[in-house]
């Protein structure tokens, strides 16, 4: 999604950046050299799975040093179209992995996805049916139409839970929405109807689902969600509280009793105001709001674990004191998302042909931010 180079690698050092305290003290960090850049990457406890962009599937223990490959025949099987661009999700839970190939083609933006799930030193199966969906022209527009079809998206890990969203559309209006567990056999469907997409984050047996179009994997998709909210369920389906967010709402990252949310407005044509709130999810009360730097192009791929924030901005990773508002520049930006978690951060550093990954240990991030 197949040759991966294994390995675990001492880097001399990771140079970081502050943009409001001057430059940070070199940090010592470990790095992983892979043969493929790096799409997608999710991190829970030691473990790091990633999908590089050969689809090629593996988990990274920062702990042992030791990289498990995910087998199967997975990342093209049943595609139509594989010739076409390739994306692709990444979920984990302590041994088990999740994994959506994606794959578009054409002006009519068609796609396909196939849904997978492993145990580490298993082989990888299918779960459910392959999704087919595409855009709807208008006026010439191809991402300006209405799309049609059967949708999977949201995977999510944490701890013991691994959960996903599916649904269909119709010009745009979606009908058999699902939030499911992922099993090791099959999916378990928790929860149903407008709640149920698409799942944005999970933590300590939650699962946060972002009720918003902006979650649909796919450009323009209308009619856009004006008032967003978030859902926060137990890994039983039971709602548990709703926050409502500002029509800038982007992305939600969850982390214990906090919900974090990337929200991006534009006041003036050219202009772009990006934030973090962070809200007590079980009052639904707004903590803090700081400003993030991202510059014109805006940002994606939120992570968070506890008082840290990571952030890809349009030229550099990101990473916020959810408490003080700091706002640290690490790295290059990167396609693929970082991950944080309690042991720390990883990212990715990819050139054209080859990529890292770069695990930084929480104590390392405090003494970045202070």
């Amino acid at each position: 999604m197949r040759i991966l180079v294994t390995g675990l690698l001492v880097a001399p050092a990771l140079v970081l950046f502050s943009t409001q305290a001057g430059a940070a003290k070199p940090q010592a960090g470990k790095v992983k050299q892979i043969t493929h850049p790096v799409w997608n990457l999710a991190l829970d406890g030691s473990r790091v799975a990633y999908m590089t962009k050969d689809r090629g599937v593996a988990v990274w223990n920062v702990a042992t040093g030791k990289t498990t490959v995910i087998k199967g025949t997975y990342p093209r099987k049943g595609s139509s179209f594989g010739g076409g661009i390739g994306t692709g999700e990444v979920a984990i839970a302590g041994r088990r992995v999740a994994l959506i190939t994606r794959f578009v083609t054409g002006n009519s933006q068609q796609t396909q996805e196939h849904l997978y799930t492993a145990t580490l030193g298993g082989t990888a199966h299918a779960l459910g049916k392959t999704t087919n969906h595409f855009t709807n022209p208008q006026d010439g527009q191809p991402d300006g139409g209405l799309s049609a079809g059967t949708w999977v998206a949201g995977a999510v890990g944490s701890g013991k839970t691994l959960a996903v969203s599916t649904w269909s559309s119709r010009e745009g209006i979606a009908s058999h929405r699902r939030l499911s567990l992922v099993t090791p056999t099959g999916l378990r469907t928790i929860v149903t109807g407008p709640g149920a997409i698409v799942a944005g984050s999970a933590n300590d047996g939650h699962i946060a689902v972002f009720r918003s179009t902006i979650a649909w994997p796919a450009d323009d998709v209308s009619p856009a969600t004006a008032t967003p909210t978030v859902g926060i369920y137990s890994s039983s389906g039971s709602l548990l509280h709703e926050v409502a967010l500002d029509s800038g709402a982007r992305e939600i990252a969850l982390s214990g009793k906090e919900l974090v949310v990337l929200t991006e407005t534009r006041p003036v044509p050219g202009s772009l105001v990006a934030t973090l709130q962070v809200y007590d999810w079980a009052t639904g009360a707004l903590m803090h709001v700081w400003p993030v730097a991202l510059g014109r192009s805006g940002g994606g791929g939120l992570a968070v674990h506890g008082r840290f924030a990571a952030l890809e901005g349009a030229a550099r990773l990101r990473l916020i004191d959810l408490t003080t508002g700091k706002d640290v520049s690490l790295a290059p930006a990167s396609v693929s998302p970082p991950a944080l978690g309690s042991r720390g951060l990883v990212y990715a550093v990819d050139s054209r042909k080859s990529g890292k990954l770069v695990f930084v240990p929480s104590g390392k991030l405090s003494a970045l931010v202070g």
